[in-house]
């Protein structure tokens, strides 16, 4: 399995996923591109590594490696190994290019994961063209979920082709009940959200629904916003400008601290605009036992959130819609928001490290019973010069 980087959500993956396939006849090894950067490079480094898990260049960003490079280190490193399957990232960056070609070249096959759908990166018919070329040469996609067929089907993929569960988490740490840290918490349950603070995820929109919720009820639950990014200004301007008093805005958390933020909330709130392809913080949420209120553009809505069940979803450009949606959660009584609570947990728990694991299994068995693929002239060409690129949002 080879990506750009293996971090925050992987390493749990990646250890379950290793010894599951142990555990029926199967070796896998592990192959990073780059061991600094990323837009995870909150999280740090790994400061080590199993023996089935290798770097490629451990001290180098990913931004700081030209495709050439990656390429080049990527076919020595699978010309070493010789699998007889890889596992691969997209196809827009090197890991998922130099898989896709390396393979055609020597009749073995590949699995590309992406959790992208089609409204989420916009093409032209053209790019598109060029994409549905490469993926003629990959036998399988491991994908989030069933809501990501349609973006596969219009790709060249048949329903069999498709595998689902690649966008998880470690429930169990999340469910692990322990005290909360009281150094970080309120004083009263509180409004959480989570997240890089750029465009996409539509922060200032919440602040915005936010203001008219703390001025519709007597006394508003506060609101946690964890992050940091280029649009933290534009927040802190705002909550100035607006003298909202009630919004604490704390940098990324360790996992630790994280969990203890959402043991200690009332319900969780993701505002994203289009663009999220999945939102693993929800998952994260959930696992914690936390109602959600989730923007219908955020790629996991259709499948982990139930109207009225586990919480909500709504339009990231109406703020009356989600300031309608604060005002009713805040006035739900404790029993009910526990009951929301639990059947959070009770969904996520059918996403979690064991779909993970079944899912690529599954991919396996199946790439292993079909013919590898034959490129064709077009697509052969295109496989030669496409390199990939690395573009963190």
């Amino acid at each position: 399995v080879v990506h750009t980087d293996f971090r925050i959500y992987w390493p749990a993956r990646l250890s379950a996923l290793t010894e599951y396939l142990n555990n029926n006849g199967v070796e896998l090894e592990i192959v990073e591109i780059s061991g600094v950067g990323s837009p995870y490079e909150f999280f740090g480094q790994l400061t080590s590594r199993p023996s089935n898990w290798s770097c490629l260049f451990a001290s180098r960003r990913m931004e700081d490696i030209s495709p050439a490079e990656a390429n080049a280190a990527l076919e020595r490193k699978f010309d070493y190994l010789d699998p007889d399957i890889i596992f691969a990232g997209a196809i827009a960056f090197p890991s998922g290019a130099v898989a896709t070609r390396w393979a055609a070249e020597r009749n073995r096959k590949v699995v590309i994961f992406d959790d992208a759908r089609l409204q989420d990166i916009p093409r032209s018919c053209v790019v598109n063209f060029i994409k549905r070329k490469i993926y003629s040469s990959v036998n399988a996609i491991f994908c989030p979920s069933p809501a990501w067929i349609s973006t596969f089907n219009y790709y060249g993929f048949k329903n069999d082709q498709l595998f689902f569960g690649v966008d998880v988490v470690d429930n169990r740490y999340w469910q692990n009940s322990e005290k909360p840290d009281s150094k970080l918490l309120l004083s009263n349950r509180y409004f959480i959200s989570v997240g890089r603070q750029i465009w996409k995820k539509n922060f200032i929109q919440l602040l915005r629904a936010y203001e008219q919720y703390a001025r519709r009820v007597k006394n508003p639950k506060e609101l946690v916003l964890v992050g940091e990014g280029p649009e933290r200004n534009e927040l802190e301007t705002y909550l100035k400008t607006t003298r909202l008093t009630t919004v604490r805005l704390l940098p990324f958390q360790p996992q630790e601290a994280l969990r203890s933020l959402f043991h200690g909330a009332h319900s969780f709130v993701l505002p994203s605009r289009y663009g999220e392809t999945w939102g693993l913080v929800v998952n994260e949420a959930m696992a914690s036992g936390l109602p959600i209120i989730v923007s219908n553009q955020v790629g996991c809505a259709s499948t982990l959130v139930k109207e009225g069940v586990n919480g909500y979803t709504f339009s990231p450009d109406n703020v009356n819609e989600l300031t309608y949606l604060l005002v009713k959660m805040d006035a739900i009584g404790t029993k009910e928001r526990m009951e929301m609570g639990e059947r959070s947990k009770e969904i996520i728990n059918d996403w979690g490290l064991d779909r993970f694991c079944q899912g690529a299994y599954d991919a396996i068995q199946f790439v292993s019973g079909s013919a590898a693929k034959k490129p064709g002239l077009i697509t052969k060409l295109i496989l030669k010069f496409w390199k990939g690129r690395y573009r963190p949002v």
